[in-house]
């Protein structure tokens, strides 16, 4: 960590140097000696940052070589281009050709490299020999030569950023040729048009900066590194700063409340719906919880057709046997009377109806679901997953376990029927962790950067209902009070996270899920207390602020003690429950491919106080194994 830190400040101080002695170049009438100082330093700085690549025992040693080789052609280019052009010129298409190879090196050469310089080959061509302003004096076959082979360096780091491996320095490479690419544009009108010195100046000002990058690309790894990449970060949180700005015009619904099965089979009626899928699993069935519920629908002559084949962390083949149930039945909607899991394979079986030739898996992520989708009426028996309000669904896939979120509005349900006593008869241990759940959507939602002020209200409303009867509604599990204000606080939690979404609790909770089956509730409880802690400085006034709302700190304390009583009491809730602080299942080995799933899932969409990459979310993984 302490080399990082010190090659982050050479780059930083020569990257500095380097634009000094630019400006000083643009503004002393040409002193050359400064322009050659320049290119000098920034292959001095590609040698700083070899030197430090090999010392982190990066990937890929033959890519730092030839890149370094091509910022030394880049620099005898750029002095040999003051007096003897031509040669200045050849030197610098070396140089290309060195950086396109080194590129090769990264991400091997296939057809959209080819396709994409051609089209930039094509339009440089095109304006070299279109434009009426251009006198080449005979050198027009050399400026076409360049533009093919600068073509060719610029397409392939665009094509770079389709592959897979080293997305982060194919970022920094791709912004770097781009800007020697512009560079090189101004050059060719500066030289060979009769234009005014603006286009002199821009050349500079484009191409210094652009081998700074090139340089800092010899160590630059992103997301492999300890912490998250910048470039990544900033796309990271210019994707979520969209998403919040859009907030006010998305089509964020809450659904209509009913108090209790009465007011379900009038709801059916109005909806004039006369065959309906429910959808459960066998041990709510068993408890006779759904009793009151079929006989009332049998009474009201509408037909009722059971899918109870529900497991913790449904899967695809779940979703597709309910499908076909609710095909082969022509149903109209669907009751999901049940827990998260229940509610998640409800949801996806009515998107399955109206998507017949869509699979699961295409539905994964954002907005892939624009249908309007049949009723579903949201029957909660825990008090905790709030998918009666969300436009979530996890799934996890069947074959290889990779368990993923379907985040679109249609998945919202209709109806979301609260009735305390559903919840009577659950385990202990399900209250524990369901309870937990409604918690981490609360603190999540609150501590993001995604936040609104209805959804601020409900989640602080949510944390203090849970900080006030969680326990109660553990050690008397009939509490009539304690189970109705859970599910009050349930509701706003997950009108909250529906708008302002989660963070990396979950996408860990997730990715143990899918792994090893772990029950999402209890995942997010023993990963709750770890994460925060994970994010520092970056959560400590908001979790003050909540510290403060369930009494657990004062005012006046400062926000560092406070957000770590908040913590406290999260880990003493955990603790009264008779839950772990680590996850027994998990095993070293898969530490890497759950870190992978976790920063897939969470990067970019979550907008935490914090963002991780895949190193440091692996760190998280390490501590809950450590805990043994």
């Amino acid at each position: 960590m302490e080399k990082r830190k010190t090659l982050f400040w050479l780059n930083s101080v020569f990257a500095l140097l380097i634009i000094v002695v630019d400006i000083l170049f643009i503004t002393l009438g040409r002193a050359y000696i400064f322009k050659s100082l320049a290119s000098i330093l920034f292959v001095v700085l590609g040698v700083i940052n070899m030197y430090f690549a090999f010392s982190f025992k990066e990937r890929n040693p033959h890519f730092k070589f030839v890149m370094l080789t091509g910022l030394v052609f880049a620099c005898l280019g750029d002095i040999f281009l003051i007096d003897f052009f031509l040669v200045g010129a050849v030197l610098f298409a070396v140089g290309h050709i060195f950086f396109f190879v080194a590129y090769a090196l990264l991400n091997r050469i296939n057809w959209r490299d080819i396709a994409l310089s051609l089209i930039i080959f094509d339009l440089s061509l095109l304006l070299i020999l279109l434009a009426p302003i251009f006198d080449f004096q005979g050198m027009l076959p050399v400026v076409i030569v360049y533009a093919f082979i600068i073509a060719f360096m610029l397409g392939k780091s665009i094509s770079n950023l389709f592959e897979k491996d080293y997305r982060d320095k194919n970022l920094l490479i791709m912004l770097g040729s781009l800007m020697f690419f512009l560079s090189d544009l101004m050059l060719l009108f500066n030289v060979f048009a009769d234009v005014s010195r603006v286009f002199d100046i821009l050349c500079l000002v484009l191409y210094y900066p652009a081998e700074i990058l090139l340089a800092i690309s010899i160590s630059y790894s992103g997301r492999n590194d300890k912490e998250m990449g910048v470039f990544r970060k900033i796309f990271c949180r210019i994707f979520q700063q969209c998403f919040h700005i859009l907030i006010p015009l998305l089509p964020y619904r809450q659904p209509k409340i009913l108090k209790n099965m009465d007011e379900v089979i009038l709801a059916l009626k109005e909806e004039k719906i006369n065959k309906i899928l429910l959808v459960t699993d066998k041990s709510i069935r068993g408890l006779g919880l759904t009793k009151e519920l079929e006989e009332k629908l049998k009474s009201a002559e509408i037909s009722v057709f059971v899918f109870d084949d529900i497991l913790p962390n449904p899967t695809t083949k779940m979703v597709e046997a309910g499908l076909e149930i609710y095909l082969k039945n022509h149903c109209a909607g669907a009751i999901a009377f049940g827990g998260g899991s229940v509610m998640d394979t409800a949801k996806v079986i009515l998107a399955r109806s109206r998507y017949p030739k869509k699979s699961i898996a295409k539905m994964r992520g954002l907005l892939k679901i624009t249908k309007k989708l049949p009723p579903l009426f949201a029957v909660p028996t825990t008090a905790g997953t709030g998918s009666e309000t969300t436009l979530a669904a996890v799934i996890t896939d069947a074959e290889n376990r990779d368990k993923y979120a379907i985040n679109s509005f249609p998945l919202i349900p209709k109806y979301a029927v609260l009735d305390f006593k559903t919840t009577l008869d659950l385990p202990k241990s399900v209250t524990a962790t369901t309870g937990m759940d409604a918690l981490t959507h609360a603190v999540e939602a609150y501590i993001g950067k995604s936040t609104t002020r209805l959804t601020r209200r409900m989640a602080e409303e949510a944390t203090k209902l849970i900080a006030e009867n969680l326990v109660t509604a553990y050690d008397q599990p009939h509490n009539a009070v304690a189970r109705q204000n859970m599910l009050k606080a349930s509701y706003f939690a997950g009108v909250s996270f529906t708008i302002s979404y989660v963070g990396y609790v979950h996408a860990i909770a997730h990715s143990l899920g899918g792994q090893y089956g772990t029950a999402h509730g209890f995942a997010n409880a023993v990963v709750l207390p770890f994460v925060l802690k994970s994010y520092g400085k970056s959560a400590e006034k908001k979790l003050a602020r909540l510290a403060v709302t369930i009494g657990v700190a004062k005012r006046e304390e400062d926000r560092h003690t406070a957000s770590q009583k908040f913590i406290a009491f999260i880990e003493g809730l955990n603790k009264h429950f008779g839950l772990p602080n680590f996850i027994a299942d998990l095993k070293a080995e898969d530490i890497e491919t759950l870190a992978h799933h976790a920063d897939k899932e969470a990067n970019p969409l979550y907008p935490v106080p914090k963002l991780l990459g895949a190193t440091e979310l692996a760190d998280i993984y390490t501590q809950l194994l450590s805990q043994r």
